[in-house]
């Protein structure tokens, strides 16, 4: 029992020095956000331009590599075509602008070349809807999300996170994409594709080193 527990203080004693040097840090950027659905076979993107800003932290777990949770305030959307399989009613045109809080959870690889850190990262994302609008038939309606109505969306979506980042001392620019995996679609009629929601953002960084 003894040796369990001098073991586990040492093992605490050796991380200790890397998790003092977890960093913190800011950034806000630009996001190109696409609806993606298939109509008649083929992918179709309906996009708009949103925005991100975020707080991160950098936890360096082995050498180059490090764990970068982010906490994001992200405005995103796009537009889709919703497909009435009803006599005499015709397809309808849907744009959505909507505010989420994202998480992604990034693992990251850092190459140092002299003054400029190059990075890599890759993890999930989880996104949890707050609120929005949703114009069709030029009426413009609340979005509810997690309701079963024509204007609404589901609250949750999961995404796959990928990207690049330039460090320079403190300063840093990213660019990043994220990939919803779950239909975002609350009502579905037959003949209707999935809706997914993807990202590309371009942002500028500060770490409190």
């Amino acid at each position: 029992m003894n040796k369990r527990i001098y073991t586990a203080v040492l093992s605490i004693m050796l991380a200790l020095p890397a998790f003092g040097q977890v960093s913190f840090g800011v950034r806000v950027g630009g996001a190109y956000s696409a609806l993606i659905q298939k109509v008649e076979g083929t992918n179709n993107a309906g996009a708009r331009f949103g925005f991100s800003v975020a707080g991160l932290a950098d936890i360096p777990l082995y050498k180059g590599l490090s764990l970068r949770p982010e906490l994001a305030f992200v405005n995103q959307g796009g537009s889709f075509i919703s497909n009435f399989q009803v006599e005499g009613a015709r397809n309808s045109f849907n744009k959505c602008n909507y505010y989420s809080i994202q998480v992604p959870v990034n693992l990251a690889y850092t190459f140092v070349l002299d003054d400029v850190r190059l990075g890599v990262f890759l993890g999930p994302a989880f996104d949890f809807s707050l609120f929005g609008k949703m114009k069709t038939e030029n009426q413009n309606v609340d979005i509810h999300f997690g309701q079963t109505k024509e204007a609404d969306l589901k609250t949750f979506d999961l995404g796959v996170n990928v990207g690049l980042r330039v460090d320079y001392r403190r300063y840093f620019f990213s660019v990043g994409a994220l990939c919803g995996t779950l239909d975002r679609r609350s009502v579905e009629r037959e003949g209707e594709s999935a809706l997914y929601q993807n990202n590309v953002t371009l942002s500028l960084g500060y770490m409190f080193r």
